[in-house]
């Protein structure tokens, strides 16, 4: 009887073993709704005065899909109002970007905080948004 009890778990073990390793490659995927990453945003003065223009950096990449446009927006009141556009004809799903925007900080705007709103966008029509807040100071 212990015999075919150590038979029967050493059969148990190289059944539950060998099925391990012969277990299914993952399936290949395709990726629906592929959104691009804003992996990095800089400003030159984050507390800029009225009529300083600051200069944003931004790093991204779109890894599964070709992006095809890069959008400064200012956000205000929860409404985005784009001040500039990047297209992009070539794409490199290998590679990562690096853009600069320039903005001049509008009068009338000290004392208070405008975000300013980074936007990319990809084929498919899917997007994935960045903020960077200005804190605006008088001039002087």
């Amino acid at each position: 009887m212990k015999k075919i009890f150590n038979f029967a778990a050493i059969l148990s073990v190289m059944v539950f073993a060998s099925s391990c390793i012969l277990e299914d490659v993952e399936p290949e995927y395709e990726v629906v709704g592929a959104v691009g990453t804003i992996s990095g945003l800089t400003a030159s003065s984050t507390s800029p005065s009225e009529g300083q223009t600051v200069t944003f950096t931004v790093n991204f990449y779109s890894e599964h899909e070709n992006a095809t446009e890069l959008r400064m927006n200012r956000i205000s009141g929860g409404t985005a109002t784009t001040i500039t556009t990047r297209n992009f004809t070539t794409w490199n799903t290998q590679d990562s970007y690096v853009e600069t925007f320039q903005y001049q900080v509008p009068s009338g705007t000290a004392g208070s905080t405008v975000t300013i709103q980074f936007q990319l966008i990809t084929q498919s029509g899917f997007s994935t948004t960045r903020n960077i807040n200005l804190n605006v100071q008088s001039g002087g």
